[in-house]
């Protein structure tokens, strides 16, 4: 495989062309200063806005997020670099295996496995959904969920990233139609959006077919008719996901969860299916609670002790960021040659300051859970 492309940065050379995503060309590249093996291989989105700065502004926000999110399940950013004035590349962890669309055309995945990818797209879900504020995808299918050979997934493809909180009004319409819900249609988007689309991709997977071929009653998908053959424990959970109304729909991972673990078999002497059913056992619960093997009223105490630095350690991170914002502009202003690097510098900064935000964000939520 050829890495004949220009130099990024000092460090990514581009490689060949493997598509193009929501936003921007998708291009391998070599880390030429990876210290092991299995980070040499590197994903560069490249983008070079014409005629419309909206995608440049996806493309900005994915940067963002991405920055900020730490899971197994989400490919690692790496870096954000101008190069050549005019182009911007975000570089990523290449998440290993096949996506999806790819491996379902070489073969049929059997039901443990379409279960199996469920509960692991769950997983992730979970994650970005609880994160403050949730991140919303908005695009799943199969072609933007990679799944490597020992089973686990990753969600690639941000291109379309929903930062919920901070979205409000006159959103563009990101999706993929047959996996789109319809409240997209209007530019709306929340977590139970990517719940759709991953109902979706799962009828996808477990029928052979693209979801908007599926028979249909009124709005729905008549699964009953399409699938028959399907665990109807995991065809109702479908069902429940592809519900045309956000409202009737699952509105979190663990609600799904919650579906499928009404119609698990009590005993299966499968390997296989015994790591999934703990992996569904594993997402359902609740976060432990802090202190619960201390005798109240002290676990209490401790509880809101916990709480209070989590508060002031919150307060805290947010005062520095508005303080750093102050000081990098005024510092702009009068950098002007530097100016870009000065900014640079300081969203690294508030970067590392939001992460530090969002684990006393984490801390609090830990300290105020309560046993289901």
């Amino acid at each position: 495989m050829a890495f004949d492309g220009p130099l990024i940065g000092g460090r990514y050379r581009v490689g060949p062309r493997l598509g193009k995503g929501s936003q921007g060309e998708i291009h391998l590249a070599r880390d030429e200063k990876a210290r092991g093996a299995e980070d040499r291989e590197v994903i560069v989105k490249r983008l070079t806005p014409r005629g419309t700065w909206k995608s440049f502004e996806l493309f900005e926000r994915e940067a963002k997020v991405l920055s900020q999110l730490r899971h197994p399940g989400v490919p690692r950013h790496l870096a954000t670099i101008e190069e050549p004035p005019g182009t911007f590349n975000l570089v990523m962890q290449r998440a290993p295996g096949d996506n999806l669309r790819d491996l379902s055309a070489r073969r049929r995945l059997s039901q443990l496995e379409v279960r199996d990818v469920l509960i692991r797209c769950l997983e992730v879900l979970d994650y970005l959904h609880t994160r403050s504020p949730a991140v919303v995808h908005r695009d799943l299918k199969p072609s933007n969920i990679m799944r490597a050979p020992d089973g686990k997934i990753a969600l690639v493809d941000f291109g379309g990233v929903l930062d919920a909180a901070r979205d409000r009004g006159g959103s563009t319409i990101v999706g993929t139609f047959g996996y789109m819900a319809p409240e997209q249609l209007h530019g709306q988007a929340t977590p139970a959006t990517d719940i759709y689309a991953l109902g979706a991709t799962i009828v996808a997977l477990a029928g052979g077919i693209e979801p908007e071929d599926v028979p249909r009653k009124g709005l729905r998908m008549d699964l009953d008719r399409h699938l028959p053959a399907l665990d109807p424990g995991l065809r109702a959970a479908l069902i429940a996901m592809t519900d045309p109304d956000p409202d009737r729909r699952p509105q979190r991972a663990r609600d799904v969860v919650a579906l499928l673990a009404k119609s698990r078999p009590r005993a299966d002497p499968e390997p296989e299916s015994r790591g999934l059913v703990a992996r569904e056992r594993q997402l359902g619960l609740a976060p432990r609670r802090l202190f619960s093997d201390v005798p109240e009223p002290l676990g209490t105490l401790l509880r809101l002790g916990v709480l209070s630095f989590g508060a002031g350690g919150w307060i805290g991170m947010a005062s520095i960021r508005l303080s750093l914002v102050i000081l990098v502009y005024t510092c702009a202003v009068f950098a002007f040659p530097a100016r870009k690097k000065v900014v640079g510098v300081g969203r690294e900064l508030d970067t590392m300051l939001a992460e530090g935000q969002g684990g006393f964000t984490d801390l609090m939520k830990t300290a105020m859970a309560r046993r289901r």
